[in-house]
């Protein structure tokens, strides 16, 4: 979230243009230590990833390149040309490792788990548990490779395997430690949420200075509503650097639990997920109400929605912009610096409102799109999450499986942004009974919500924000859940609006959209 000072981006600027010249008169070395030098600068510069990853597979370094790319998308997730290049190097590295592993020699096993991994990443499970289980058969040990036999096998749906997949034995405390961690992982995925919580904390036994284990330990207190102590424990992901680098860079202090904020500036930031900063944007007026001045650093996508439900507070999307403060503070960590662990003993939805003009406007639209009085009830539906960066498989509901939903006496709308490419072919056939409409931003999106009956949608953003609204709403939930949502229970103190549909197979939707249809068929002959 770092935005250069007009120095630091000139210096920048040179650095990149010296990198073109050394790569012109063919000297990749010193081109690359430029490069570096930059990055070591600005380490968030976003287009230094991108030459960086050009230059690498120019030079051959495929696997490099690759970590250019991903080190890219991990601050910017929906960079399409960061996404492309990164998919047609893994494809590329794919079919180079492909063509060594042909060869029985000694570089065999090594291209077998590069091979592994490469068809892991383009979501190929199926391929790459075949290179895995030859590197296995081979002879190939070590933690890392366990531990890839075990994320295929999880893609796979068949997580009692992957729990089988770490021998007992380690050969230090770090690595009893890192294998811990994964079984925790594992058990969370599996619903196992009292012995993932044990097996994150046997991993902080072995390794005390362990913020992934801290935080995964956090996100098990607050899936079972153990709020103070959750709050408390994950404030360590601070400490991972994968999340530090999405961090503000601000020469000011981070707010601490108990400091007062009475008479200072206040930056509040953004820190993960557009989801997550819809949720949490609840507690930015108990902020201002207790500060001298607050200001908000959010992604552009959502200030057309939150700027408007925030008048005391200045937002901007860039960094670059923000004021001058006292303290700064990610929203994820407001609810327990302002001493409000509890979702419900924060502020209740709704907490977000729409624009009444553009609510007038989706309404007449979808008026001349269906004309015929009386008028049917309008459903809104998401059924998959951002097709890029980390996808959540076992979150999306194929297209296909919602079939049954299409024989109810209403209107749907699709509020998909991008339609997975396995649902493409099915989306085209439901062209009369599933309309897709184009939304301009998340203003739009949220005075499209308003102007439907019900909104359907698995655990992505548009959930948080019909839940901020206060819209109906029903999240077909997967069977390993998340921490926000608990463990059990059709409710969420987070959301009053929103009806929890949990899976209770891991895998099998079947029975979730049946029970989908039941509620849907009964709020519809309620609505009569």
């Amino acid at each position: 979230m770092n935005s250069p000072d007009p120095a630091t981006l000139a210096r920048l600027m040179g650095l990149m243009c010296d990198a073109i010249a050394l790569r012109g008169a063919q000297q990749a070395e010193a081109a690359l230590a430029a490069l570096d030098q930059a990055l070591a600068l600005d380490p968030s510069f976003l287009p230094l990833y991108m030459q960086r990853a050009d230059l690498l597979q120019e030079m051959g370094a495929l696997p490099e390149a690759i970590a250019a790319c991903a080190a890219c998308l991990d601050l910017a997730p929906d960079y399409d040309e960061a996404r492309a290049l990164h998919r047609s190097l893994l494809q590329r590295w794919a079919t180079q490792c492909e063509l060594q592993t042909a060869d029985e020699g000694a570089s065999g096993s090594a291209a077998l788990i590069d091979l592994a991994r490469a068809r892991l990443q383009l979501d190929q499970p199926l391929p790459a548990l075949a290179a895995v289980e030859r590197a296995l058969a081979s002879g190939q040990a070590g933690l890392a490779l366990h531990a890839l036999h075990a994320d295929i096998l999880l893609r796979l749906n068949r997580h009692e395997e992957a729990l089988e997949c770490y021998p007992p034995a380690a050969d230090d405390d770090q690595a009893r430690a890192l294998r811990a961690f994964n079984m925790a992982d594992i058990l969370r995925r599996m619903g196992r949420i009292e012995q993932a919580q044990a097996a994150f904390e046997q991993a902080l036994r072995w390794h005390p200075d362990f913020p992934e284990a801290e935080v995964g330990r956090a996100h098990m207190l607050l899936s079972q509503q153990h709020y103070a102590e959750g709050w408390r424990a994950h404030e360590a992901r601070f400490g991972i650097a994968e999340l530090a680098r999405r961090g503000i860079d601000s020469p000011r202090p981070r707010w601490r639990p108990g400091e007062p904020v009475r008479g200072k500036r206040v930056l509040l930031w953004a820190e993960q997920g557009q989801g997550d900063t819809l949720q949490f944007a609840r507690y930015i007026p108990l902020v201002a109400q207790q500060a001298a001045e607050v200001s908000l650093c959010a992604p552009a996508s959502l200030l057309a929605v939150l700027a408007p439900c925030l008048p005391q507070v200045r937002c901007m999307a860039n960094p670059g912009e923000a004021p001058d403060h006292d303290l700064h503070a990610s929203l994820l960590s407001l609810p327990l610096l302002l001493g409000l662990p509890d979702p419900r003993q924060g502020p209740p939805s709704p907490y977000l409102a729409a624009q009444p003009q553009r609510v007038q406007q989706w309404q007449a639209y979808l008026s001349v799109l269906w004309p015929a009085m009386p008028r049917r009830p309008r459903i809104g539906i998401a059924w998959a999450g951002r097709q890029y960066a980390t996808v959540h498989h076992s979150r999306d509901i194929p297209l296909d499986a919602l079939a049954p939903l299409w024989t109810l006496p209403a209107d749907f709308v699709s509020l998909q942004v991008e339609v997975p490419a396995g649902d493409q072919a099915a989306h085209a056939t439901l062209a009369q009974r599933l309309h897709t409409p184009t939304l301009a931003d998340w203003a739009d999106t949220a005075a499209l919500l308003c102007a439907l009956d019900l909104v359907i949608s698995v655990d992505t953003a548009v959930v948080h924000l019909a839940g901020a609204l206060g819209v109906p709403c029903l999240l077909p939930l997967r069977y390993d859940g998340e921490w926000r949502w608990g463990v059990k229970g059709g409710q969420t103190p987070w959301y009053p609006s929103l009806q929890l549909l949990r899976q209770r197979e891991r895998g099998q939707w079947g029975p979730v959209v049946e029970e989908m249809l039941a509620v849907c068929a009964e709020r519809l002959l309620q609505a009569k």
